[in-house]
């Protein structure tokens, strides 16, 4: 598996792998929120395949950032 880039949002290096009640993942910011769409899965194998796909999409730039307001 691909290693996670830092944020390509705030830049930080704090990207981690985040699994939603044992059906989806994604890489999302532990500072800016940023993160990837989500990635269903069904089985282990299909997990793998999942958490792969969404670490390449994170590497690529392909997030959803939430607007910054002050």
């Amino acid at each position: 598996m691909e290693e996670l880039m830092p944020c390509p949002i705030c830049h930080e290096d704090c990207a981690f792998i985040e699994t939603e009640g044992n059906w989806c993942v994604y890489v999302q910011c532990g500072h800016c929120g940023t993160h990837t769409a989500f990635h269903s899965f069904d089985s282990d194998e299909s997990k793998k395949r999942a958490e792969e796909n969404v670490v390449h999409l994170w590497n690529m730039g392909k997030v959803i950032a939430e607007a910054r307001t002050e």
